[in-house]
């Protein structure tokens, strides 16, 4: 019995201040697309200015950028982690979710969690199926 290699898809990093990173931003296997964890850096790699709210639209854009670079978008996603070191901030991560993603709701799951870089608000992770789009059955 023979077993065929699965091909894990890395791309070059969408993020320039990533380029050196130990880790990809983002492969794909398959029909899955998988992202690292991602927060709300700008283009120079530094945390967005503001507070909750602008770190998490950012965030938000940079799982798009990650996951257009392999083709596909927000309205693919089927799983997503949210890291919110306080948990205060939950209610305004719900009120900024709808902004960039619509019912149905992938599947998701949401953690009081200290973060590694310092002054950081969010993290988010996701899956996203390539030509994928969520829709009610049933």
């Amino acid at each position: 019995m023979s077993q065929e290699t699965k091909v894990i898809e890395v791309r070059e990093a969408p993020f320039m201040w990533a380029k050196t990173a130990e880790y990809s931003q983002v492969v794909r296997v398959g029909d899955f697309v998988y992202t690292a964890g991602i927060g709300g850096f700008d283009d120079d790699g530094s945390l967005v200015a503001g507070a909750f709210v602008e770190q998490a639209r950012q965030t938000f854009r940079n799982i798009e950028l990650a996951l257009r670079s392999h083709g596909v978008g927000l309205e693919s996603i089927v799983k997503m982690s949210v890291h919110v070191p306080n948990i205060e901030d939950y209610d305004l991560f719900k009120q900024v979710r709808p902004e960039f993603l619509q019912a149905p709701w992938p599947a998701s799951i949401a953690i009081s969690s200290g973060l590694l870089v310092e002054g950081m608000l969010i993290e988010m992770d996701a899956v996203a199926v390539v030509d994928g789009k969520r829709v009610f059955v049933g």
